[in-house]
Order: structure tokens, then sequence, then C-alpha cells
């Protein structure tokens, strides 16, 4: 059996026919996508790539799955061999989500998202890749291959396990569908309580996406940030079914309250002082004016075949080529000094502070430069209400109490997390010229004047 060995999970193991979609130029292109763009000028480790990270979620989702469905009997059928059968083939089923995921990204991955056409996002590229690439012949070989061995498992046919079991053939459709789209609640072709929980595992506040790249950012940034109990999270893991709301979600088990607490910090830690850096932050927007600089016009091609010959590697290359100013400021890595930054949730108020300070700059140093800019995202999207069928956010975590077996949401349970529910909110003005000593010294007076 192909392995690989990845410095955060050890070995990684993958059968024979997804090593078929690895070995795909469409997946070998993401070893080069960088997975956190320009973080590698500020934390010089931060070379990892898109590649590493979908091999991480594909062992994590694993882990996660597994662990879920030893805890319970019968969890999706009364019979143990249907269920026995229907646990493999979900499992494939999240195997192939995982690996697939992260296809569609664009050269330095998020950081150049502003620059899609038609206000596209890189989940349309991916769902493009895994239906119309080789990609597509690959997961429909796993699918039948699948189908043939569930059904000599069941001692039935392969149309009969569709007609009987509702265990359908893999296809890139069945994975976009619990993966990208939103449940099909009313359509009996498809097992939504089952799909719901599945699509928790790779979109939710609960994870594989984020428990791999948490651990693995934090690694090659050389900080401590993003760590937390990956063991105990996973092992507290659990399935949470509602009767009366016909809902399966994931859940946690209350013991393991600590360790999510843990990682939903890991992740507002490493916001604040990774991916929300202020030398990153520039970067990102000097990135992005330089591909304008080199992209026909100034966007990435929506033709799937021209989107994919471009990776982080082509860009600096056309970037050399060009020598024009954006692409020669990036390359050179000039960067202008962030001379004034809000704390990390500032209100209104402190927005109108950071307006104030760059109309003054602008009048007492007319000759120097000036750039504003503003954080605005949330480092999570727990919710404090209670789930209903018609939100499929993966907001809401259900605790689930190990003595009683009461389930209640995280935000009752934790003072820890309704704490930090509130936006980053980030400002900040940088400045390039030969005053930037004087400039410093005139905003810290004017903001210790208007503090007072």
């Amino acid at each position: 059996m192909p392995k690989f060995r990845d410095p955060i999970h050890g070995f990684v193991f993958i059968s024979e026919d997804e090593q078929k979609i690895v070995d795909s130029a469409p997946f070998q292109r993401l070893r080069n996508i960088r997975q956190l763009a320009t973080t590698y000028l500020v934390y010089h480790g931060a070379e990892h790539t898109r590649f590493g990270h979908s091999i991480g979620v594909m062992h994590l989702v694993t882990r996660a799955f597994d662990s879920v469905v030893s805890k319970r009997q019968s969890i999706f059928r009364d019979d143990k061999k249907e269920n026995e059968a229907v646990i493999i083939w979900y499992r494939q089923i999240l195997r192939l989500i995982a690996l697939t995921h992260d296809l569609g990204h664009a050269p330095f991955s998020h950081a150049t998202e502003d620059l899609f056409p038609k206000n596209l996002t890189h989940e349309h590229y991916t769902k493009k890749i895994i239906e119309e690439t080789v990609i597509a012949n690959y997961i429909n070989e796993i699918g039948q291959q699948l189908q043939k061995e569930l059904a000599e498992k069941l001692k039935t046919t392969p149309d009969d396990l569709i007609k009987k079991y509702n265990i359908r053939p893999i296809t890139p459709k069945l994975i976009w569908m619990i993966y990208g789209e939103k449940p099909r609640i009313n359509n009996s072709e498809y097992l939504w309580p089952d799909f719901v929980f599945l699509k928790s595992f790779m979109n939710s506040e609960l994870d594989c996406d984020k428990m791999d790249y948490l651990l693995r950012d934090s690694l090659f940034c050389g900080v401590t940030y993003g760590k937390y109990d990956l063991d105990r999270f996973i092992s507290n893991l659990m399935i949470h079914k509602n009767e009366n709301e016909n809902s399966m979600l994931l859940a946690i088990n209350s013991g393991g309250i600590q360790a999510f607490e843990e990682f939903v910090l890991a992740r507002y830690f490493m916001f604040i002082q990774v991916y929300f850096h202020k030398t990153r932050r520039h970067l990102d927007r000097l990135l992005i004016m330089g591909l304008q600089e080199i992209l026909p016009d100034g966007k990435f091609p929506e033709e799937i075949d021209d989107y994919l010959k471009w990776d982080d590697i082509r860009v600096i290359h056309e970037m050399r080529q060009v020598k024009k100013p954006c692409s020669q400021q990036y390359l050179n890595r000039e960067i202008m000094t962030c001379v004034f930054e809000t704390q990390a949730h500032t209100k209104r108020e402190g927005k109108m502070l950071t307006k104030s300070l760059l109309d003054g700059l602008k009048r007492e140093f007319p000759t120097a430069l000036f750039q504003f800019d503003d954080v605005d995202k949330k480092a999570h999207k727990l919710l404090p209400t209670a789930y209903s069928l018609e939100d499929d956010s993966g907001g809401e975590i259900i605790i689930v109490d190990k003595h009683t077996g009461e389930a209640n949401n995280v935000m009752d349970c934790s003072l820890i997390l309704q704490g930090i529910i509130e936006k980053i909110y980030i400002c900040r003005i940088y400045a390039s010229g030969d005053s930037i000593d004087d400039i410093r010294n005139w905003v810290n007076k004017k903001n210790a004047a208007y503090s007072k």
C-alpha cells in the first residue's frame, strides 16, 4: 500500500486507486501552491503547500470518522452487515472529499482570490476540476470498484445495492453534492441526515481541514499558537441523533470540551498572530497588484485548462519577465512600514481614529506615501443558537453530557468561547518615505492625545 511520510502525522497510507489521483497533474499542481500565500516572506519556514495539507486532511478525516463510528453500533443501519457496508462507503466518500477539497485554489491560495473572474470562488474551480478533468475518471473507477466489493459483501448485485440499500456509486457529482452544496432535504434520492453528518467532517467548526492546517501552519511558521490536543479532540468526537428533527450531527462528548476550547483558541491566535500579520497583509496587497500587471485583463482564466497552468512558480516567473513596478516591489520585498495599529477588536471609534490619523498624516507629511488597511473577519462561526434544518453552516456545536446524554450548545457550556465570538477587526496605517521616525513620533503623540 502506498504511503507518505508526513511531518505532522507520520505515515499516511493511501490505496493504489487514490494514488492515481495524487499522481495526476491537477493534484501535483498543489505542490506549487503555497498554503499560506506570502507568509513565507515573514515566517521563512512557511514554504509548505496545499499538497501536503490535502494528504494530511485525508488522514485526519479517516481518523475522526473511525473514532466516531467505533463508539456506536448500528450507527447508520440496524442490520450489522449493511451497517458495515455503509461505513466503508462513507469512509471512502470522506477520503475523496478530503483529498480533492483544495484542487481549485489559485496561486498563493486565499491571497489572490480577489482576482477570480465573475465573482467565482476557488470552490467553483474545485468543482470543475473534480468533474471535468482526469480526476473524474479516477473517482468513478473507485466508485465502481467499491460497488462491486460492497455488493459481494451483502451478497447482492450493484443494481440492488442502490434499490434495496440506497448505497450509490461514488461519483464526482456525489462528492460535490456532499461537500459543496446544500443538502437536499426533500429529495428521497439522498439520505439527508447522513450527508449533513458527513459534511460536518469537512465543513464545520469541527472539521478536519482546520484540524490539519492549524498544526501544519504552526509547525512551518515556527510558532506554538496553533497547537492543541489533537488526540483528545478526535477521541471525544461522537454522533448526536435528534430523532424529532430527523438530524444526525457531529458532536463532542462533554469530556472533550477543553480540547475543543483549545482548538478554537488556537485558530483565534493563529489569525491574530500569523494570518493577519501586518507585513503579510501588505505583501498580499503587493502580490495582487503585481498579478494584475501580468494576468490577461487582470483576472485568472475562467477556462479550467488555462487556469490549471497557473501556480506560484509561474507567477514569480511572469513577474520577473514584465519588470513592472508592483511586481518588482513584491520580488524585492519592498514593504511599507506599519506606523499605527488598533487592537484586535476595535470598535467604530477605532476606525474613526485611524481615518483621522491618516488624514492628519497626509497633511503633515505630503511627500510620504500612506496606505490604510482593515481586517474584518470572524475567526470562527460558532453559533449560540439551535441547529435547524434550514441552516447547514456548521456553526452550532453540540456538547453531549457523558453521564446523562443531554445535548447542549457549546456556547452554553463554555465561558471561554463566549468571550471571543466578536469579529476580529483591526485597522492599520502603513507608510513609506524618508521620515518614518518622524511619522511614528507624530502618530504616537496624536494617539496619546486622543486617548486622554
